[in-house]
């Protein structure tokens, strides 16, 4: 399913023209889909909408257009033979995107020439020019072989290239989370440096030296270690983890403080908070700042009640959970069997709905600053079918589902693998016009308030429109029609129908321009304000 977020006003459906194309159909060899009238404003986000669309060899081989939605990539088709390989293109048919055996192999073009692969993560390479546009550095020519090696080359800028072999050298600037990491013989030497702070390790992770910036600290882990900066903090511990003291904003008259005797005592200290826990499990915390909160744990993490301005807890895991803030709130009931959350985020509401995690779950949406008539609504029930809905007529309906659950936003799946499962698929593109296809297109049916189209792969079809009928077999090779102005008559190899809504224009139907994802309303039912969520068809 692609992202897709629609206003009412923004995506009402005029069906003076035809939200979905003509078919031609020669299942299981090939089935296309002309573009839709000209006359439509239905959203490009169709399947059919921008271009032509076809699949043969039932699921596997494909083009079509792609959904424009918040797109960046400059992509406007897809086609491929899936599950093999799958490409993107742009307007002008240049390469965006390939994929080989995804999530095996993937290719990603970038401007100016530059581009970048991967194999599953660990292979690496990234070769894109003006990636940091300074005069000086023109290209990064970036190459991973994961854990085992590392390189860089900058032009321009011999300081920021380097070669890295694990474990044996490795000298490499600007990543894994630090401003540089050093290594020789790993783990007999290494060393991280970040914001001016420099850790250097013998025999890592149990000999470590802390320096820089007015930081000093030694440790000969787990048995003993130490490191602090004058009037900022100081660290303290003896046999990690049990043993600790550690202090903070050293310049206040009153620091926080952290201390542990595990499993016995750990408490905190601090100008806004105390807090204090006895055997891991028991203890009460006290807060003042920012808001005022009170929290007693009877056998932390099950049994917790928490009372404060802005939150409140109640929690008997694996019973029952319920928390609550201003713009959240969670109710789990015998943990992880059914959750029930609500949250906001100023411009959008959400509600969403869970059964053992995965199995069930439906999310819904709705916009302060565009509402639609209904929440827009997700819903898929693992592994049988995924439905969505605009709230505000789109809608979409696939069976089976089983990825859309777990990437629900990741499109290379969508076109690649959802579609080798969809046994069955409904599209709605505003109320009165729809689309049924079953066996990956072998039956189909398309309903409009002035179009009806009906195809049993390529033996059967039926057309109907504004007086026109017609019925086939194979295709055209044999048939009736009638017209307006005469009767039925039967006819010999015509393959294409000839009423006004079955001429194929080549025209797309325009684009509608979309809001932002991120806004949303309440949907008030019964009342009370509830957050919904408007989610993404396929």
């Amino acid at each position: 399913m692609l992202p897709i977020f629609c206003a009412a006003a923004l995506c009402a459906t005029d069906l003076r023209g035809h939200a979905f194309g003509t078919e031609t159909n020669y299942w299981p060899f090939w089935v296309g889909r002309d573009a839709p009238s000209a006359a439509s404003p239905v959203p490009t986000t169709t399947p059919a909408a921008s271009a032509a669309s076809w699949e043969a060899a039932g699921p596997l081989a494909f083009s079509r257009p792609l959904p424009p939605f918040r797109r960046i990539d400059g992509a406007t088709t897809a086609d491929g033979f899936r599950p093999l390989y799958a490409e993107k293109r742009g307007p002008g048919g240049n390469l965006t995107h390939a994929y080989f055996l995804y999530p095996l192999l993937g290719y990603t073009a970038k401007e100016r020439g530059g581009y970048a692969w991967s194999v599953l993560g660990a292979i690496n390479h990234d070769h894109a020019p003006a990636i940091r546009p300074v005069a000086e550095e023109k290209t990064d020519n970036q190459f991973d072989l994961w854990p085992f090696y590392f390189s860089n080359q900058v032009a321009g800028s011999p300081g920021k290239s380097y070669r890295a072999v694990f474990p044996i050298h490795g000298d490499v600037p600007g990543r894994f989370f630090n401003d540089r990491v050093t290594w020789t013989l790993w783990p007999l030497y290494a060393r991280f440096e970040r914001n001016d702070v420099a850790t250097t390790t013998v025999l890592w992770p149990f000999f470590r030296r802390t320096s820089g910036d007015g930081n000093h600290g030694f440790a000969f882990w787990p048995f003993f270690g130490w490191r602090g900066k004058e009037n900022a903090y100081r660290e303290r511990y003896l046999l990690w983890p049990l043993v600790f003291r550690n202090e903070y904003n050293l310049w206040e008259q009153q620091s926080a403080v952290k201390t542990g005797f595990l499993p016995f005592y750990y408490g905190e200290t601090s100008p806004a908070t105390t807090s204090r826990n006895y055997l891991l499990f028991f203890g009460r915390t006290h807060t003042t700042a920012p808001h005022n909160y009170d929290e007693t744990r009877y056998f932390w993490p099950f049994f917790v009640q928490g009372r404060g301005e802005r939150l409140h807890v109640n929690r008997w895991a694996p019973f029952y959970t319920h928390s609550k803030t201003p713009d959240r709130e969670k109710t789990w009931i015998m943990w992880p069997l059914w959750k029930h959350s609500f949250w906001e985020d100023g411009q959008n509401a959400y509600e969403r709905r869970q059964f053992a995690f995965f199995l069930y779950h439906s999310t819904w949406q709705q916009s302060f600053d565009h509402p639609t008539p209904r929440p827009a609504n997700k819903t898929s029930v693992w592994p049988l079918y995924t439905s969505w809905s605009d709230g505000a007529g789109r809608r979409q309906i696939q069976a089976l589902s089983p990825f859309e659950v777990f990437l629900p936003m990741n499109e290379p799946t969508r076109l690649i693998w959802s579609p080798l499962f969809a046994l069955y698929r409904y599209e709605q593109a505003a109320p009165g016009a729809f689309r049924h296809s079953l066996l990956w297109n072998f039956v189909t049916y398309r309903r409009e308030p002035d179009v009806r189209e009906f195809h049993l792969g390529p033996f059967y079809s039926m057309h109907g429109n504004a007086g026109y009928k017609r019925h086939a077999l194979l295709n055209g090779v044999v048939g009736l029609d009638r017209r307006p102005d005469r009767g039925w008559r039967p006819f010999l190899l015509k393959f294409r129908p000839e009423g006004p809504a079955f001429v194929k224009t080549g025209a797309a139907a325009p684009a509608i321009r979309h809001p932002s994802r991120r806004n949303l309303a309440y949907n008030t039912r019964g009342g009370s304000a509830r957050p919904v969520f408007l989610a993404a068809g396929k």
